[in-house]
């Protein structure tokens, strides 16, 4: 009986944590962001040059988005900066599950939690040029390509229901083919982290 006790108070104590979430969800949640930050990188080959590590720097770019309830689709695109002006550019296309944790008692006229963190994982594709590219893009332009993984956490002020201001920070795994193979090893594959600022608008219901 003290097992089942437990597991019926652990059950209240998720539920309770989960319902301000739950309550003030959208089904579906339409958004596009402006984002300013920087990105990092290693990789474990070292026969192979890693995007991550050689576009590093800062840059600017957008994401668009869609999620229904908890289930996320992202499209993003990040132009990264070097000293001699634009460099590589980075676009990912990523599935998974994100969640919205309201935090605090500010709320707007709506009923909605102002402050809002997000976490999430997900999965894709990725492409990585080492020069801007020129829409559309063909392969040429491609240097990198591969998988990608990704864990976001992230913070959102909203300053309306529809805008919201906030940051965001991604930690992920990638396995990228080389466009050009060097020394028999077409591949490059390890950890990365982008950091980005936002400015996010929001359309759904």
């Amino acid at each position: 009986m003290t097992g089942r006790a437990r597991l019926v108070g652990a059950a209240v104590v998720a539920a309770a944590l989960a319902a301000p979430a739950a309550a003030e969800a959208r089904l579906i949640d339409l958004r596009a962001a402006a984002q300013a930050g920087g990105m990092f990188g290693w990789g474990q080959s070292s026969a192979v040059p890693d995007f991550f590590r050689q576009s590093a720097g800062p840059g600017i770019g957008f994401e668009l988005g869609a999620r229904l309830l908890v289930i996320d689709l992202s499209l993003s695109f990040l132009q990264l900066v070097d000293s001699g002006g634009l460099s590589g550019t980075l676009l990912q296309a990523l599935l998974g599950v994100e969640v919205d944790i309201p935090v605090g008692q500010p709320k707007l006229s709506t009923g909605q939690t102002v402050n809002v963190l997000h976490a999430g994982i997900a999965g894709g594709g990725a492409l990585g040029t080492g020069a801007p590219v020129s829409f559309p893009i063909n392969n040429e332009q491609v240097a990198d390509k591969g998988l990608v993984s990704r864990f976001r956490f992230g913070y959102e002020y909203f300053l309306n229901p529809f805008m919201g201001v906030g940051g965001q920070l991604d930690f992920g795994y990638h396995y990228f083919l080389a466009g050009q193979p060097i020394n028999g090893m077409d591949h490059a594959s390890g950890f990365h982290l982008i950091g980005l600022g936002q400015l996010t608008f929001h359309l759904g219901y």
